[in-house]
């Protein structure tokens, strides 16, 4: 924000003195200021400045019962796969991409492991998150792994030296509770903050169950879900500290812990397989500015992720006999900045990071039940240089990344039984990239990005989890090609309108040896390398606020997918990658309250190449409300799917009809 003094002197006609007055003006008042107001360059857009990207704001967010799965299937762009309701596996995918091809991080650390790169949605915070940002294509220098589809990055909230305590409790349908406890504040010279969330519910939920057999009737019933019970705890420690002269300290332990039932599908559901996750990640970053005479901005983080995954289907409900403990240690360290070059004004940023992965697989009905061990080291550099053109208007951003992977493994069956001896593959993945922009008025940007993109495939995709996942030692590295044209509009407060933005963007990716899962059977599936493949499409995301008391939040996305490997398949629609998806948020709010309607729309998608079982298309509809008769007081109520809706999402896993929620907030 800057405040401009109005400089110039308006000159008036004024008529001749007469003959003895006093020849000295009255003094005039001081002219007053006038602020103009530029909207701020994003954290998100400092790191990639012609990408398209959603920034969630965490804390704005009105829902009773939210996770981060939910901020994630509003942005435009973004698919998000649940296996079943609240707690249970979910995925999430960025214009047609795989979900492993999404790479996900956790202020900037590596939540996506080589052990299996797709994250769990419910396992990730939010209530102690500042933002979500999801770079749609473009995958910025300031990350360690290049993605197809884009990537994530969840970013926490920071102390503050200002003390302050934030309480909240809920309850709601199928005993679904949430409890979160908030506090920072300065201690000595330590900027401190500390963050609980208990989230739990039995699940039990009744939905319409066929029994496998559409085409029989007789044998059709409501019925209810079982053995989808789960509780999960999740605790962040940020402290950070100035040391003055640009130099600050920032450190992170965050904690995840939760257990629940595997229920399987619809019509076979499991009563007894259950899960326990454990994930444990550290991080210490040293930033400073103002290095070189304030030409460079640099930081430097060392990080370590633990996780351990413990998993019970010993009675064989959903395969083969399995109690696995299986773990995961990662370790790293990594190195960012960016020098502002003398000449030309120009911003030239750098990355390179040093990581170890090593997966401790354990399955008591194998012979022998430990291993093999299998690791991974990979080493990235990175490099990205914005260059402004023609008075800086355009801006040209030219990056390249390289990939240097060395794994050592044994190819594996179901059992985790070694098949044959140690092996060591070698990587090297290069990934360039090229974006653009023109900002051809102060409100209006077109932007373009064009990028070549690989990926390994990871441990799970090669040797499977024991579980639903088959492995399969025989995949290749997967890449794409791909690329998006559009442009970005904003406006600020004019007459009866507070704020409009509007963005859309065309985008094309061809794909070339892509990894796809099909249903091997109902409760079972197997990745392979589909040969040549392509998704295309367009995505828009709108905003509008009017009146000062309405708002409207709209994303779509249209996009086509298909094999193009010229095999049996050639045409059809790839798996999981529906065609159409909508959200639609319209909000009334005054000073003390507001409330809202939601709709999302997903159409249907087929489960396998061959297109013969699709996940039908599905209409949710949501209300709530948010009163705050006092300024440390806040209630919350939401009806989810109050049309009580028959729902299915991916290998016929139901979610849950109507359910409500409500909470209370306290800040103290």
């Amino acid at each position: 924000m800057r405040a401009l003094s109005l400089g110039t002197t308006l000159l008036l006609s004024t008529p001749q003195l007469a003959h003895g007055e006093d020849p000295t003006p009255p003094e005039e008042p001081p002219l007053a200021e006038i602020e103009v107001t530029a909207k701020p360059i994003s954290e998100a857009e400092k790191k990639a400045p012609t990408a398209f990207v959603s920034e969630i704001d965490v804390p704005s967010r009105d829902a009773a019962l939210d996770t981060a799965a939910d901020a994630l299937s509003e942005a435009a762009g973004v698919q998000v796969q649940h296996f079943g309701g609240l707690g249970a596996f979910t995925t999430v995918s960025i214009r047609g991409s795989s979900a492993n091809q999404v790479p996900v991080y956790l202020d900037g650390v590596p939540l996506s492991q080589a052990q299996d790169q797709t994250v769990n949605l419910a396992d990730l915070p939010l209530d102690c998150l500042q933002r979500i940002d999801v770079y749609r294509g473009t995958v910025p220098v300031g990350f360690g792994g290049g993605g197809i589809g884009g990537v994530v990055n969840l970013v926490t909230r920071p102390p503050s030296a200002t003390p302050e305590t934030d309480l909240s409790a809920g309850y709601g349908s199928f005993e679904t509770r949430k409890a979160v406890a908030t506090h920072t504040q300065r201690v000595g010279d330590f900027n401190l903050l500390g963050h609980v969330t208990y989230l739990g519910s039995e699940g039990n939920f009744s939905y319409f169950d066929d029994n496998g057999t559409p085409d029989n009737p007789t044998d059709d019933g409501q019925t209810t879900r079982i053995n989808n019970a789960f509780n999960s705890v999740g605790a962040l420690g940020r402290g950070s500290y100035d040391f003055g002269a640009g130099l600050t300290a920032d450190a992170t332990q965050e904690f995840f812990y939760k257990e629940q039932g595997v229920p399987g599908p619809a019509a076979d559901q499991t009563p007894d397989p259950s899960l326990q996750e454990l994930r444990s990640l550290t991080y210490l970053r040293l930033s400073k500015s103002g290095l070189a005479d304030g030409a460079i901005d640099t930081s430097g983080t060392i990080y370590g992720v633990y996780n351990v995954q413990r998993f019970d289907d010993s009675q064989h409900e959903l395969g083969p006999s399995s109690e696995t403990n299986n773990q995961t240690a990662l370790v790293g360290g990594s190195n960012t900045g960016t020098w502002f070059t003398p000449w030309g004004q120009q911003a030239l940023s750098w990355f390179d990071e040093v990581s170890y992965e090593q997966f401790f697989p354990y399955n008591k009905f194998a012979t022998p039940a430990d291993g093999p061990d299998q690791t991974r080291l990979r080493f990235t550099l990175a490099a990205q240089d914005e260059i402004p053109l023609w008075t800086d208007r355009v801006t040209a951003v030219p990056s390249l990344r390289y990939e240097h992977l060395l794994d050592d493994l044994s190819a594996a069956n179901l059992a985790n039984q070694p098949d044959s001896g140690t092996q060591t593959n070698k990587l090297d993945l290069l990934t360039p990239a090229f974006g653009l922009q023109w900002r051809v008025v102060d409100w209006l940007s077109l932007r373009g990005n064009v990028g070549y993109f690989q990926r390994a495939p990871n441990f799970n995709e090669l040797f499977g989890n024991t579980g639903s996942v088959l492995g399969n030692a025989n995949l290749k590295p997967e890449s794409g090609l791909n690329g998006d044209l559009g442009f970005v509009a904003s406006w600020g407060q004019w007459n009866w309108l507070d704020r409009a933005l509007l963005q859309m963007a065309l985008f094309n990716t061809d794909y070339n040896d892509l990894i796809v899962f099909q249903a091997f059977s109902p409760k079972q599936f197997r990745p392979f390398n589909l040969g040549s493949a392509l998704v295309r499409g367009v995505e828009l995301s709108s905003e509008l606020a009017v009146l000062r008391h309405v708002s409207l939040e709209l994303n779509y996305t249209h996009q086509q997918s298909a094999d193009t490997s010229g095999g049996n398949y050639d045409g059809n629609q790839l798996p999981l990658r529906p065609d159409d998806e909508l959200f639609a948020k319209l909000e009334g709010y005054v000073d003390w309250g507001r409330v809202y309607y939601e709709y999302t729309f997903i159409g249907s998608d087929p489960t396998t190449v061959a297109n013969f079982i699709q996940v039908p298309s599905r209409s949710i509809h949501t209300i709530g409300a948010v009163v705050q008769p006092l300024d440390w007081l806040e209630l919350k109520f939401e009806a989810i799917n109050f049309t009580n809706a028959d729902v299915r999402d991916l290998g016929d896993f139901p979610l849950p009809g109507l359910t409500l929620f409500g909470g209370i907030k306290v800040t103290l």
